[in-house]
């Protein structure tokens, strides 16, 4: 991963303003597409080679990253001249929402049952330590019980059974397996779908205490492993909002375990190698068993308060009749932060295009807009640049500014919101053609819909493609962003979208894999849509009967 040079950081946050605009003096008339033309390759590149460096460490919620990213992005509407919407006079919105934060783990192996058996074995482990254990997920609750184990855990089709078809009770267990087959065995596609299903049946189902996974034969390995997943100790957890709303965490836990701790928890069943190759060669009739070893697990932490914030920009419009009325132009600006390392020992989630694409876009569109407005182009209604936080843990900052507006929902005409806006997808790869994924619009709101289509053909015209814009597509993307928490509410929505690909909640997501010219074309795309549905007479009506009962459904 590229590094930025300091010096860069500090000079991009001394730059006096990234808009040169027109001539100050006597400015000649300015149209939509002069204010277009303002955003720039450039302009985002700036914006986004601070918003998805490392220094920013990922900007998870909770986390350092997310506050610098926060205060970089007010210090550049400041700059803008244009007008805090937050709490007191600030950019701010601020709100509190609560996570779990374990400080530490403590594992301690018996013999023989918990109640029953004496100590054998405890480490401590704190920020960075190498362990014998670590937490893969989970890791919120204590659990303690019994340590089976069942190979690859494919024995049987309802229970865990041996080859004698003798259950081995899972219930209120550790249960401990293989998680991947040999190196040197080759595996179908319908084998791994089936490992896969067993673990979640584990997790889900089967009332086990916890999984213990075993997915490193090498000591030395492990360890180096284990230290780097420790460092995730004291990063919060299981984010929501105070009233419920966010996504959770897992119930149970799941563990690594190093292969010299597994030996010792088997014991005289056999060398680890052995019971690995056997599983993989009786996948359905490998004999499970009680180790005769039991595990306490005990996280020392718990719930915490984390201070939040969106970030509110405001640009009033000039037609007295309809400026109290106002278009929102959204994007989240956090991403998953400091996380599991990739298999470089990446542990930083750039996020440059989830969503650092929607976040500097949302950002230039505003500069160029309050030049233009400065130059004497200025749209009838208000538009409002909404940076949202903690959309990764289930939309929770746009759900808290749709519960809390600063500006009345009723005078709220329309959403437009930036997710994942920047790249080019598995569709597209192997074509030149400009395109952006279309999701809401005429399946909310003709009129909006058909402003939009104008706004593309006197400007960049590329292709709008409309394939997942259907309220039965299987993605269920018109209600897995932020545009969401306006769509609920009876607001006509348009989520600009460009697709998935394999960079999607990695650290592999860099800026170097933003294409910045369809990145500007987009961009210039949003402002003309803007321009055309502020200024138009007539505010968008949701006229989609279909969509009026899933969104009161929604609520």
């Amino acid at each position: 991963m590229k590094k930025l040079v300091f010096l860069s950081v500090i000079a991009t946050f001394l730059i006096a303003g990234v808009y040169t605009g027109l001539s100050e003096s006597e400015p000649p008339a300015v149209t939509a597409s002069d204010v277009a033309a303002q955003i720039t390759p450039e302009l985002l590149y700036s914006h986004l080679s601070i918003i998805a460096s490392d220094s920013l460490m990922g900007r998870g919620t909770g986390q350092p990253g997310i506050d610098m990213a926060a205060d970089y992005l007010a210090r550049k509407y400041e700059i803008a001249g244009l007008t805090p919407l937050g709490d007191d006079g600030t950019w701010f919105q601020n709100f509190d929402l609560l996570g779990n934060r374990v400080d530490s783990f403590s594992y301690s192996l018996h013999s023989g049952t918990v109640e029953e058996a004496e100590e054998i074995w405890s480490q401590n482990v704190g920020n960075g330590d190498e362990s014998e254990f670590f937490v893969t997920f989970g890791g919120n609750n204590p659990a303690s019980g019994e340590i089976v184990f069942i190979g690859m855990g494919l024995a049987g089709a309802d229970g865990f059974v041996d080859a004698d078809s003798n259950a081995v009770d899972v219930r209120d267990n550790f249960v401990m397996m293989f998680r991947e087959l040999p190196s040197d065995v080759e595996a179908d596609d319908r084998l791994a779908t089936q490992m896969n299903s067993r673990l979640q049946q584990l997790l889900f189902r089967s009332g086990a205490a916890g999984i213990i996974l075993i997915d490193e034969m090498n000591q030395e390995e492990f360890l180096l492993d284990a230290a780097g997943m420790n460092t995730l100790i004291g990063i919060p957890t299981s984010i929501r909002l105070p009233d419920g709303g966010g996504r959770g965490g897992f119930a149970a836990t799941v563990l690594n375990i190093s292969p010299d701790m597994a030996q010792k928890v088997i014991g005289d069943a056999g060398s680890l190698e052995a019971l690995h190759a056997q599983s993989a060669e009786e996948l359905t009739a490998f004999n499970s068993f009680h180790t005769g070893h039991s595990l306490t697990f005990t996280p020392d932490g718990g719930e915490r308060v984390l201070p939040s914030k969106n970030v509110l920009a405001f640009l009033e419009g000039c037609n007295e009749e309809l400026k109290h009325e106002v278009v929102v132009l959204s994007s989240h600006y956090d991403h998953m932060g400091i996380g599991a390392p990739d298999e470089t020992g990446d542990m930083i989630y750039n996020g440059a295009d989830d969503n650092g694409s929607g976040t500097v876009t949302t950002l230039a569109i505003a500069e160029v807009m309050a030049q233009a407005q400065r130059d004497g182009f200025c749209l009838d209604r208000s538009l409002l640049f909404l940076n949202v936080t903690a959309e990764e843990h289930g939309l929770l900052g746009s759900r808290y500014y749709s519960d809390n507006p600063v500006i009345p929902i009723e005078n709220t005409i329309a959403n437009f919101n930036l997710d994942m806006f920047g790249r080019i997808d598995y569709e597209y790869e192997d074509t030149d053609e400009d395109y952006i994924y279309i999701i809401g619009a005429e399946i909310i709101s003709s009129k909006l819909d058909s402003l939009l289509h104008v706004a593309n053909r006197n400007s960049v015209d590329i292709t709008l493609d409309m394939r997942y814009n259907d309220l039965d597509d299987r993605n269920q993307f018109y209600r897995r962003s932020d545009h969401w928490n306006f769509g609920r509410l009876g607001i006509p929505f348009i989520f600009f979208f460009s697709g998935l690909h394999d960079n999607y909640h990695q650290p592999s997501d860099t800026i170097d894999l933003i294409p910045f010219d369809l990145l500007a074309t987009r961009a210039q795309l949003i402002l003309s849509t803007l321009v055309e549905v502020a200024n138009h007479p007539e505010r968008p009506e949701v006229d989609n009967q279909l969509f009026i009962e899933r969104t009161q459904m929604g609520r």
